[in-house]
C-alpha cells in the first residue's frame, strides 16, 4: 500500500482535498513542523519527530510533500527509501539542488511555482509606492511625534521598471504595473518567448545596461551560481538617483554590505527587502537602522496560516502532481535534472 508523507500544515479541507487526489489505497502520513511562530521557524526542517524518526518516515513513504532536508532525504535513499516525489511547498528549491549532497536519483522533485505570485506582486507595488511616497520615513516622523514636510516624492506613473525574473512572480509583478502605464522590461534566459505583461525581454548579461534608466529594480531571481552577488556595489551605483529597489526573490541576489554602503550614500531612494542573506541580517548589520531600508521577514508569499489564497494555490499544485503520479501524466513544475550541482543518484 502506498504512503503519502505530509510534512506541511494544510488544514483539514486540503487534506481532503489531498487524499483524493492521490486516489485510494494510499496512506496518509502527517506531521507538523516543530515550530509554528513564524515562517523561518516553518522553514527550518525540523518536524515534530526526531531525525532518525523522521527518516524511517521517509524510507516508508513513496511520495512527500514539504521540505525534508537534503542530508535526511540522502539517508533515507541509502537505507532502501521508495521514493517517487518531492513534492515542495515552497517556489524556490535551492536547498536541494544546490550543495555537495546528492538528491535521492529514484524521486522526482517538484516545486510550488505559481502559488506565490498574486500576492508576491502586491507586495512589491505595496513597497515601491510606499517607498516613493516617503511612507517608511513618515512612519518614523510619526513615531516621534513630528509634523514635518519630507520633501519630494516620486511617482509610478510612466516608470521604467526592470523586473529581474519573468516567471510566474515577476509576470504577476508585470501585469500589475499596467495600470500605471509603466514600461516593464523583464530579465530572462529565453527571451525569444513573449511573456504576458513584459515590453521588453533582456537577459542577465543585457541587464546592467538597463540600470541607469530604470526607476524601479524588482528582484525576483532564484538561489543560482550566476545570480547570487549579482547585485553588488558596482551595479547599485548605475541605477539612477531617486529609483528603488524590492527585492522578493532570494537575497543572495543583492550584496547586502554593498547595498547599505549606497544608501547610506544616498545614491538611490530606498529599498526594500523581504529577503536577505543571510536570514536574518545580524543584528549589528547597518541595513537595520537604515532609514531608507525596509526590511520584512520573508513573509511576502502568505503561506501556510498567513493567507488563504496562496495556501489554496499551493494545495492545487499539490494535488495535480499526485493525480499525475497515479495517472502517469507529465509532472507540474519538474525540476530538471540540469538544476542539480551534484547529479542526483
Amino acid at each position: 500500500m502506498p504512503t503519502l508523507l505530509v510534512l506541511a500544515p494544510f488544514c483539514d479541507e486540503h487534506m481532503t482535498a489531498i487524499a483524493e487526489a492521490a486516489g485510494p489505497g494510499w496512506t496518509i502520513e502527517r506531521h507538523w513542523p516543530a515550530d509554528m511562530s513564524s515562517t523561518k521557524a516553518m522553514c527550518s526542517g525540523r518536524y515534530d519527530l526526531s531525525d532518525d524518526e523522521l527518516v524511517a518516515a521517509l524510507v516508508r513513504a513513496d511520495a512527500v510533500i514539504g521540505e525534508p532536508a537534503l542530508p535526511l532525504l540522502r539517508r533515507a535513499a541509502d537505507e532502501g527509501s521508495r521514493l517517487r516525489l518531492v513534492q515542495a511547498t515552497w517556489a524556490g528549491t535551492d536547498r536541494y539542488t544546490r550543495g555537495d549532497v546528492a538528491f535521492p536519483a529514484g524521486a522526482s522533485l517538484c516545486s510550488a511555482v505559481g502559488g506565490f505570485g498574486q500576492l508576491i506582486s502586491q507586495y512589491v507595488l505595496a513597497q515601491v509606492l510606499g517607498l516613493m511616497q516617503n511612507l517608511p520615513a513618515y512612519r518614523d516622523q510619526q513615531c516621534r511625534a513630528s509634523w514635518d514636510d519630507l520633501g519630494a516624492v516620486g511617482s509610478l506613473d510612466g516608470a521604467r521598471v526592470l523586473v529581474f525574473g519573468a516567471g510566474n512572480i515577476g509576470g504577476w509583478v508585470a501585469r500589475r504595473l499596467r495600470g500605471f502605464d509603466c514600461t516593464v522590461t523583464g530579465v530572462c534566459r529565453d527571451t525569444s518567448r513573449p511573456r504576458e505583461g513584459f515590453d521588453r525581454l533582456v537577459t542577465l548579461d543585457e541587464a546592467e545596461g538597463e540600470l541607469a534608466s530604470a526607476d524601479v529594480v524588482v528582484g525576483a531571481l532564484p538561489n543560482t551560481e550566476v545570480t547570487a552577488g549579482w547585485m553588488g556595489g558596482r551595479r547599485l551605483r548605475l541605477m539612477k538617483p531617486g529609483a528603488v529597489l524590492v527585492n522578493v526573490g532570494r537575497g543572495t541576489f543583492v550584496d547586502a554590505d554593498a547595498l547599505a554602503e549606497v544608501l547610506a550614500e544616498g545614491a538611490i531612494r530606498g529599498a526594500a527587502l523581504d529577503v536577505t542573506a543571510p536570514e536574518p541580517l545580524p543584528a549589528d548589520h547597518p541595513l537595520w537602522r537604515e532609514p531608507r531600508c525596509f526590511i520584512t521577514p520573508h513573509v511576502s508569499g502568505g503561506s501556510f496560516g498567513r493567507n488563504r489564497q496562496t495556501e489554496d494555490a499551493i494545495c492545487r499544485i499539490c494535488c495535480d502532481n499526485l493525480r499525475a503520479l497515479r495517472t502517469g501524466a507529465p509532472l507540474r513544475n519538474l525540476v530538471p535534472a540540469s538544476a542539480f550541482e551534484v547529479a542526483p543518484r
